[in-house]
């Protein structure tokens, strides 16, 4: 055989190689998004759907165990919000999970911490050193712990294009807030939405 003929073989062995499987492909990312309505309060459902505060959120996440009937996830966000009268607020968070599924339901439960940007509609006062009063700045950047809790389904949990929808109850802080000695200033924020992956 010469070496003409091994090359084509060769070539040709690969050709046949290549049309008998598939390209590997990475996983999808997935895309959550949920719209929300916020609160300045403790832990309640009161106030929001009595005139909403209303926000939407986008992020994504990253898996550290992902079973057929558990996962161990790790988000990142981020929202915005608009509560009328005092501040419109916009966040990078990032939350630690977990998720237990029973069939195409499931029930999960989330810490996070992360950065909130405010714009403050109402005008603060700021003593100096002097002791008179200024005009404080309206723009503030304040952490942002939070815990929260939720259910949903997920639909065609066993393909690779499985789509979900869920609400959250969500309760987060903007700290520090040297209000009267609060160190912490409580929000609440119900969520609904869905996720589903996108190639990346």
């Amino acid at each position: 055989m010469t070496i003409r003929h091994t090359l084509a073989l060769a070539v040709l062995s690969a050709q046949v190689a290549l049309a008998q499987d598939d390209p590997i492909r990475p996983p999808a990312r997935p895309l959550t998004i949920s719209l929300f309505s916020e609160s300045v309060s403790l832990p309640t459902f009161k106030g929001f759907l009595r005139r909403p505060n209303l926000g939407v959120r986008i992020g994504t996440e990253f898996y550290y165990r992902n079973r057929p009937g558990s996962q161990l996830v790790q988000t990142l966000n981020v929202g915005f919000y608009h509560h009328r009268g005092l501040q419109n607020g916009l966040y990078l968070n990032t939350e630690l999970g977990y998720r237990k599924f029973i069939g195409g339901f499931f029930a999960e439960g989330f810490i996070g911490l992360g950065a909130l940007g405010l714009s403050q509609q109402l005008r603060r006062y700021e003593r100096t050193e002097t002791g008179d009063f200024r005009p404080a700045s309206r723009w503030m950047l304040r952490a942002m712990p939070s815990v929260s809790a939720g259910v949903g389904y997920q639909f065609g949990r066993q393909t690779t294009m499985p789509v979900t929808l869920f609400t959250r109850y969500e309760a987060f802080g903007e700290t520090p807030f040297s209000n009267r000695g609060i160190p912490v200033l409580p929000h609440s924020a119900l969520h609904i939405g869905t996720r589903f992956p996108v190639n990346p």
